[in-house]
């Protein structure tokens, strides 16, 4: 079974979830949004239009697919263990479960981008791993974080990947701009960037 195989049993198997989330104009899907529509795109060249992918797209479809694939195992989770599989709670939570997916991200990135013998890697991950327990506490409670949390996160990743020179490219980001090269855009709203800059701008005018 190859992977464009694999990627047609996953959409039919997430089929429920994605349509859902979708159909309630869930916050929680927009940021796969740009994704989904890069891999269909890709897919779709490959079992439609009968083309190889070049080296570079079938690397993008393989990243794309299994980012998507970890996220929605996490969305799951959380539909099961907080929520109790109802849709209207877990979207009452949005903001929360986004600011978990995003830190679960920094930490995966953290781990790609530093070797294991950096002697602050563990002490540094262990900044994100605290953050994301007191992110999932709201979640135990089924409250919303305030946007400052989203504030807290930029400046702790900030810290952690400025003194490595470390430019962060979240992948959400990086499908962005592969789906306005192909001009795909599904969605121009940037969930983490939006709450950071929102507070930003809400500093501004109280001084």
């Amino acid at each position: 079974m190859d992977i464009f195989t694999d990627y047609a049993n996953w959409k039919i198997e997430k089929y429920d979830l994605i349509t859902t989330l979708k159909e309630i104009d869930s916050l929680i899907i927009i940021r796969y949004l740009n994704v989904l529509a890069v891999l269909d795109y890709l897919y779709d060249i490959v079992v439609e239009k009968k083309r190889k992918l070049t080296e570079d797209e079938e690397y993008i479809f393989s990243i794309g697919f299994e980012y998507l694939d970890n996220n929605f195992i996490t969305i799951e989770e959380l539909l099961r263990t907080y929520f109790n599989n109802n849709f209207k709670e877990m979207e009452q939570c949005s903001k929360t479960i986004n600011l978990l997916l995003y830190t679960l991200d920094f930490e995966e990135e953290l781990l790609n981008s530093v070797s294991d013998d950096d002697l602050t890697l563990q002490s540094d991950l262990k900044k994100l791993e605290d953050f994301e327990d007191s992110v999932d506490e709201y979640l135990k409670n089924k409250i919303n974080v305030n946007d400052a949390m989203f504030v807290k996160l930029d400046e702790i990743v900030e810290k952690i990947f400025n003194k490595r020179r470390i430019e962060i490219h979240p992948i959400d980001s990086i499908f962005y701009e592969i789906a306005e090269e192909y001009n795909l855009i599904a969605s121009e709203k940037d969930v983490y960037n939006d709450f950071i800059n929102e507070m930003i701008a809400n500093d501004k005018n109280s001084k």
